[in-house]
């Protein structure tokens, strides 16, 4: 794998991590913006453009990786290789970003749940909940879900990341 390849790994799983942040724009932010006293017609707008610009960049890097990678990294030799294969860097990505996403999700989720020891003593916790916390909570719950499928199914999404190539046989010479 040349260092171009490797950045293009890396180019793809930066397309997925602005993927996943489009979600935000779409859901949770619009909604806060809708439940302000204030005319955010005009804000949520904004919103809508910022989270599409989001998701046209992922697309556009996730189907132009190379075309990223050529352009921050100088070209090379093909003989110029690393010893790392490229899909299990794509694996560690992918659990890093599972890391991340159910890091970043957790404080919303345990929220929820310290809300409903406290302050919640009949009924449902959630119901009890403004619009826009609910929509705080599914995206959390939502990010933490995906969290914990890109940690434990990291091989199935650096397949899709980096295809699996068919190393030749090592012999004594290239050791």
């Amino acid at each position: 794998m040349t260092p171009q390849q490797l950045l293009g790994a890396g180019v793809r799983l930066f397309a997925i991590w602005l993927a996943l942040t489009s979600i935000g724009y779409f859901g949770s932010i619009p909604a806060a913006l809708a439940a302000s006293p204030v005319d955010s017609g005009s804000s949520m707008t904004v919103a809508y453009a910022i989270g599409a610009a989001y998701l046209t960049g992922a697309l556009l890097l996730w189907f132009f990786p190379m075309f990223t990678a050529h352009k921050l990294l100088p070209r090379t030799s093909h003989s110029n290789h690393i010893n790392v294969h490229g899909h299990e860097l794509a694996r560690v990505g992918c659990a890093l970003m599972g890391l991340w996403l159910s890091a970043k999700a957790l404080p919303t989720v345990m929220w929820l749940l310290f809300r409903a020891f406290l302050f919640v003593e009949a009924g449902s916790t959630f119901s009890a909940l403004p619009p826009e916390s609910k929509l705080d909570v599914a995206v959390a719950l939502f990010e933490l879900l995906l969290g914990t499928v890109l940690i434990v199914k990291s091989g199935l999404f650096a397949k899709a990341v980096v295809p699996r190539l068919e190393m030749p046989p090592r012999t004594s010479v290239d050791l």
